[in-house]
């Protein structure tokens, strides 16, 4: 990993270029700490202990020149109490122009104080960096550009600035009070809603534009830095790593890192600063708007250290794994903030502000998705060694694969194959798409059943849905000999179906036929298209063909929309189906290709929308209730297998469940596919790749095959 030094509480003074971890207490107050801090201290007591030796009035008879522990409030400042000073917050110590009333934060390179300015009477917020000889010229250096830098913006989102100085040593300047709290403290009582958090970081996006336009970085922003006034507004604080770009001193040219390692972004974390820009400011308030969506901070490790590895190496978890209320475009916006490329993120706090508002009037936002070949180069990226081995692998199984197709090809003939596309729909209302797709995919369920046809999975052979395509070129791009299509009119309880099957090499009708039947006989018609097809193929069944069960009329109708919305992919569709399948078994409980619907619902509900362990539990419960009503489903195996795989690691499990899914269903791409990852990661590369090409057959138009859907599964951490 790229070597770089960090600060996270006052400065590292060691030469190496590996960071110093925090490992250390404050002998004073137990507070974390660096190895080298200067006295075993940490910022706020050396101030501390330093007001100590100045207000200390008297010095112990009988010692060698040390300090007294005993601290005496000087006789001239006891005479200046009056009655009504008498009332106000205890003072426990003066410094200069101000009384200091009670420590209110800690920072990176001081201590706040609530403290009231005795010349005018108020109440501010005094900050104050490490005193006398503790105070290297590197801090007080840094002092002075935090405040001279702060001072010079004059913006109602800008905590202002409204004096600045040194004392005995020290330099301090004092600021407004904003009495409603730092953001991490308010969020940690109560969490913010996701509209509110939303709101608040466009406002902070637009305050930090403001400060951009005038040259100046904040290099550190996190909720601590944010304050809230009493009505709620967000007050940026803290510019103590800010720098003007435009100055070129001695201080901005060193390596050192500076930020709050869970919120910086990668260019600090590895002391580049000639990359630092505006863009890191975009990271920090990404980083920010991660924290209050999920509750937790991008990245946090047990040490500086750790955290700043996974900074480095690692991708952010998908916001919507933590907070499953979070929609795709919010997560999408989060995420561009955080690209550890500088150039991927919103070129500017402006453009970030923006499209969060965009969100907000729920109007479309421009940061696009991280698509599928993004994450497969984002893994390849951060994993180069494993890349070319897999590389190496597929490679090997492409050779391999085309001697053995090439050898079978010559020894066999090619089975007979076929794809079912969606009936179209007829109906004068329009209304009965959900019904065509379900009898169609009900259909090429029968049909993959039939030992010695090759039948596409459905999510190719629905990818030609509403596309004017003739059956020619659909089998050139599925690599079938048949086709069937059709379309169905539904009014009222009766049905009328017209099939027709072509074959797709040169055209010719091999079967076709027109039925009209009441609904109630819908199960036994799907039976009489099945074996008509078979027939017109001339397959010869080596057992006869499955029968449908008869249904509940009401029961399948609900079933086939739960079927239709599970197969579209938003969160809405999804729960949507999972309603209709409930209503569904409340018709009939023993349905089991509704439990096996509700099964099918949480395994893509999981990961993305909902908590892995949230929902793999509920996808194995319906998918063992499935199965004990029908054994022979062979869908269901599929995604008892997944959370086996999950849950458990059974991956003994796992594999007889899909052993049993493919024995069941000979043409199940996703039995196939999930079959081939475990052998090709254990080195079993023949058998891996007779899985993968099998499921590379079934479903060619599917993304989830080859080398560029392993590589996208491990980008996601599904395997």
């Amino acid at each position: 990993m790229t070597e770089f030094r960090a600060v996270y509480d006052g400065e590292c003074g060691c030469d190496s270029p590996i960071m110093t971890s925090v490992h250390k207490l404050c002998r004073k107050c137990g507070r974390e700490i660096f190895a080298d801090a200067p006295e075993g201290l940490c910022t706020a007591c050396l101030f501390e202990t330093g007001l100590n030796l100045l207000t200390n009035a008297s010095v112990a008879a009988g010692d060698d020149g040390g300090c007294s522990e005993n601290i005496k409030v000087s006789d001239s400042i006891v005479a200046r109490r009056s009655k009504k000073a008498s009332e106000r917050p205890k003072t426990f110590a003066e410094f200069g122009d101000y009384e200091l009333l009670e420590v209110i934060g800690r920072g990176g390179q001081g201590v706040v104080y609530r403290a009231r300015q005795k010349s005018l009477n108020r109440t501010v917020a005094l900050k104050v960096i490490g005193l006398g000889h503790w105070a290297t010229d590197a801090h007080l250096k840094r002092f002075r550009r935090e405040a001279e830098a702060a001072a010079s913006l004059d913006h109602s989102g800008i905590v202002p600035i409204y004096e600045v100085g040194e004392r005995d040593g020290s330099c301090y300047f004092s600021m407004k009070l904003v009495e409603g709290g730092q953001l991490d403290a308010v969020v940690k009582r109560e969490p913010m809603p996701i509209r509110q958090a939303v709101e608040l970081i466009a406002k902070v996006a637009r305050t930090v534009h403001y400060a951009h336009e005038h040259n100046i970085l904040h290099r550190d922003i996190k909720p601590g830095n944010i304050l809230l006034d009493q009505e709620g507004e967000p007050h940026l604080t803290d510019f103590g790593l800010a720098r003007l770009v435009e100055t070129e001193s001695t201080i901005t040219r060193t390596m050192e890192v500076l930020g709050t390692p869970s919120y910086m972004a990668p260019e600090q974390a590895v002391g580049n600063n000639d990359a630092v820009s505006s863009v890191t400011d975009v990271y920090g308030l990404g980083a920010v708007l991660y924290q209050l969506l999920t509750g937790q901070p991008p990245f946090a490790g047990g040490t500086t250290y750790e955290t700043i590895k996974l900074l480095l190496d690692t991708e952010p978890r998908q916001p919507r794994l933590l907070n499953p209320k979070l929609d795709r475009d919010l997560s999408t916006i989060c995420l561009k903030c955080l690209e550890k490329d500088a150039q991927r993120r919103y070129p500017s706090a402006l453009a970030l502000a923006e499209d969060l508002e965009r969100w907000l009037k729920h109007e479309p936002i421009r940061a696009k998705r991280c698509g599928f070949f993004m994450y497969g180069r984002k893994w390849l990226w951060r994993n180069p060694t494993t890349a070319v081995l897999i590389a190496s692998l597929v490679a090997l199984a492409v050779a391999v694969g085309v001697i053995v197709w090439k050898s079978e090809l010559v020894r066999r003939p090619i089975p007979a194959s076929i794809a079912v596309l969606p009936f179209l729909d007829l109906s004068q209302a329009k209304d009965q798409e959900y019904f065509c797709d379900g009898m169609s995919e009900e259909i090429l369920d029968a049909l993959a059943k039939i030992d010695g046809l090759r039948v596409v999975a459905r999510t190719s052979s629905f990818s030609f849905k509403g596309k004017n395509v003739n059956a020619s070129e659909i089998g050139k791009k599925l690599d079938v000999e048949n086709v069937l299509e059709g379309s169905l009119r539904r009014e009222g309880n009766r049905i009328r179906i017209s099939a027709q099957l072509v074959n797709a090499r040169n055209g010719f009708h091999l079967w076709s036929q027109t039925y009209e039947r009441e609904l109630q006989g819908v199960f036994a018609l799907q039976d009489e298209i099945t074996r008509s097809i078979v027939d017109a193929l001339k397959i010869k069944l080596a057992v006869s063909l499955p029968t449908h069960e008869q249904r509940n009329t009401e029961a399948y109708d609900l079933y086939l929309r739960g079927l239709y919305f599970s197969n579209k992919g938003s969160e809405d569709d999804l729960r949507s189906a999972l309603s209709f399948f409930q209503r569904a078994l409340e018709k009939d409980p023993t349905f089991s290709r509704a439990w096996t619907g509700i099964s099918k619902v949480w395994y893509f509900l999981a990961d993305v929308y909902v908590k892995p362990l949230e929902a793999y539990p509920i996808s194995k419960e319906a998918a063992l209730k499935a199965l004990t009503l029908d054994e022979k489903d062979a869908e269901a195996h599929c995604y008892l297998s997944e959370a086996k795989r999950v849950l458990d690691w059974d991956l003994a499990g796992q594999d007889a469940e899909l052993q049993r899914a493919l024995q069941l269903d000979p043409n199940s791409a996703p039995a196939h596919f999930f079959s081939a990852l475990l052998p090709l990661f254990r080195g079993e590369l023949k058998e891996g790749l007779r899985l993968v090409l099998e499921a590379e057959k079934l479903d060619p138009i599917s993304p989830i095959t080859g080398y560029v859907a392993t590589a996208a599964y491990l980008a996601n951490d599904r395997i």
